[in-house]
Formats: structure tokens, sequence, C-alpha cells
């Protein structure tokens, strides 16, 4: 997974979390008020959604997490690295410059 695919879930993640709330409960409504289904039928169903729903976001957000963090951890040893190098280098320019006096 990249940080733009890791975006482009953030953002669906948002919108899935305004829309499909409000469309499984106008759906679940309907379905009661037409005297379709018993309403405890109809709150088992809206308990067995939501509570998947919480277990993918949790297993997704755990994910992206993971992700994050090996992106942190490799910026961190990138900038270790860069700055053991500028460490190099300062010590060869003191050198030369000692060289040079």
């Amino acid at each position: 997974m990249t940080l733009d695919k890791l975006e482009q879930q953030v953002v669906l993640w948002s919108r899935m979390a305004l829309l499909v709330p409000i469309v499984v409960s106008g759906l679940l409504g309907i379905l009661y008020f037409c005297e379709l289904w018993q309403l405890r039928t109809l709150f088992f169903i809206a308990c067995g959604l939501y509570f998947t729903t919480a277990v993918i976001w949790w297993w997704w957000t755990m994910k992206s997490i993971h992700l994050l963090v090996r992106i942190m951890k490799t910026a961190n040893e990138g900038i270790s690295e860069v700055s053991d190098e500028l460490k190099n280098i300062r010590k060869e320019l003191q050198v030369d410059i000692k060289k040079t006096k």
C-alpha cells in the first residue's frame, strides 16, 4: 500500500461514514413502517451491520497505522544517514581547512 492509496481509502471511509448509516437507517425505517419485518429483526440486522463495520474499520485502521509506522521508520533511518554523512563532510572540511593553514 502507498500513501496515495491510503489517502484514497481515508476519503472513501469519510464518505461512507456519512452515507452508509443514513442509507441503512432509512432502509430499515422503510421496512419497519411498511411492516415487512418486525422491529426486533430490524434491530438485530442493524446491530450486525454496525458491528461488522466497526470490526472492518478497526482492522483497516491498524493496517494503516502499521503502514505509517513503517514509513516513519524508513524516514528516520534516512534522516540518520543524512545526518551521519553531513557530520562526516563537516569533519573532512575541518581537516582540509587545517591542512591549508
